[in-house]
């Protein structure tokens, strides 16, 4: 937590970053956290997964006085998803300190929210037309607010609430600090800045430092009419923990869900023509790992944060490479690789270099895991066999650091560290004394070797079943 305390954080969030698992800063947070102790206007151009919330979070949360009931800060989110996200993440944050923090969305009812507002709420994250709704009525006082974030601001165009955010920032003090966080930043967000921030510091993480280096990339052309098929054709083989599957319109969603599910998936949708309960459910049902598949459009999936999405699949390609990297940034999270998989059209089959070429990126043809299992290069391997008379390999001890592996299945597949341990050593293709310690989470599991052994376990998992469950390694990221 070395890293953390030194961009000047009180040791209570640094004690709840420890607790949270957190180790080192990403760079949007390493930028912004400084300069928004600082004090200074803070402009944030970073897509979702990059760390935002901590990085304008976590000074707003120091900001904040315990001794005085006023609402001293206030977020803005463009939808009641990543309200509710950004309320659960500051609240972690917050841990160790006497401070509230108070959700207000559209959907519930004003009374209840208003009953939270009079009881005291240090910090504020709120839809915008909530927001407004309960400043009419009195109930949200902003005459002490010194600190105003607004997070996903391109979102908050997109929808049309540009015109209410304005108003917001009006009636707010001028003395105010202001951060905006945005995955894009067009005309419209600039001269919004420009109007009402003070000097703002710009931090730029560019797409490519966030998503695409850590995401394997392919696409799958296909004739329009054999699109569905090929979907499930690839949706089988891959088999996904857990995907995203994003289409252009709310239609096009409801249809493709619809579809799928004859043929047997399991599947649900996610769009703007659902009920506010029935999008909540989907969302607790996905993010509760109950469900693994997700239909679903870009404007409904926003601020959805789950960390152990392994597939976005693209199967309507997206209008621009900025919403490519941000659909294909919803995976490899926890660090660890995920897959980005693109459906297009003969038509639409230059839509690919153009995505590469203006997100630095390279997106192959799809191939089934097995091929690609077998065209992958690999380093020579050390053979460590048996010695003659059933004596076991001796260890081979380079003098190098411990490696660890990932494996992305957990307690939830029924894994256990034994399973693990059998795993490996099985027909004494790994020594037990190369195996280091050996960590079984719900979702995923961590294995540390010595690294003259690595690679055979990976080439020894790899692609094998453990428990019935097909388990995928790879080396740990960070």
């Amino acid at each position: 937590m070395t890293a953390f305390r030194e961009l000047g954080l009180s040791d209570e969030i640094a004690e709840a970053l420890d607790e949270l698992g957190y180790t080192d800063p990403t760079p949007i947070q390493e930028q912004a956290i400084p300069e928004l102790l600082a004090g200074h206007d803070v402009i944030g151009q970073a897509q979702t997964g990059t760390g935002k919330t901590a990085a304008f979070g976590l000074p707003m949360l120091q900001h904040l006085d315990p001794d005085s009931s006023d609402t001293q800060a206030l977020v803005l989110t463009p939808t009641r998803e990543l309200c509710i996200q950004v309320t659960q993440a500051l609240r972690a944050y917050a841990e160790h300190l006497p401070v509230e923090v108070t959700a207000v969305f559209g959907g519930q009812a004003v009374q209840t929210q208003q009953s939270r507002l009079r009881a005291g709420a240090h910090a504020v994250v709120a839809t915008v037309g909530r927001t407004l709704d309960l400043i009419s009525r009195g109930s949200l006082d902003l005459t002490a607010t010194r600190y105003i974030v607004l997070d996903e601001a391109d979102e908050m165009l997109d929808l049309g609430f540009i015109d209410e955010v304005e108003r917001i920032l009006r009636i707010s003090p001028s003395g105010r600090q202001t951060a905006l966080f945005s995955a894009t930043i067009p005309p419209p967000i600039e001269r919004l800045a420009d109007r009402y921030m003070y000097d703002p510091v710009t931090i730029r993480v560019t797409p490519q430092q966030i998503t695409v280096d850590a995401i394997e990339q392919a696409f799958v052309e296909v004739s329009a009419r054999n699109k569905v098929a090929r979907l499930v054709e690839v949706l089988r083989a891959e088999d996904p923990e857990q995907a995203i599957i994003f289409c252009r319109t709310k239609v096009g969603t409801a249809k493709l869900d619809e579809t799928l599910r004859a043929r047997g998936l399991q599947v649900k949708a996610l769009h703007g023509d659902l009920s506010q309960g029935q999008r909540d459910g989907v969302m607790l049902a996905f993010k509760d790992h109950r469900l693994r598949l997700l239909v679903a459009t870009d404007v409904a999936a926003r601020g959805l944060d789950i960390e152990h999405v392994t597939h976005v699949i693209n199967y309507d390609v997206p209008d621009t490479s900025e919403g490519y990297v941000h659909r294909v940034g919803r995976t490899g999270r926890v660090g660890r690789t995920g897959r980005a998989i693109t459906f297009v059209t003969p038509k639409q089959r230059q839509e690919i270099p153009r995505i590469e070429r203006e997100a630095r990126t390279r997106i192959g043809e799809w191939e089934p895991p097995e091929e690609r299992l077998e065209h992958a290069p690999r380093p020579r391997l050390r053979e460590h066999r048996a010695a003659e008379g059933g004596a076991p390999a001796e260890r081979a001890d380079s003098g190098e650091a411990p490696v660890k592996l990932f494996v992305n299945r957990g307690r939830r597949s029924g894994i256990e560290e034994r399973d693990v341990r059998w795993a490996l050593t099985d027909g004494a293709v790994i020594p037990e004394d190369a195996i280091g310690p050996i960590r079984v989470l719900d979702r995923f599991s961590f294995v540390e070797l010595d690294a003259g052994h690595a690679e055979q376990a990976l080439e020894r998992l790899e692609g094998t079943k453990l428990k019935g469950k097909q388990i995928r390694v790879e080396y740990a990221k960070g």
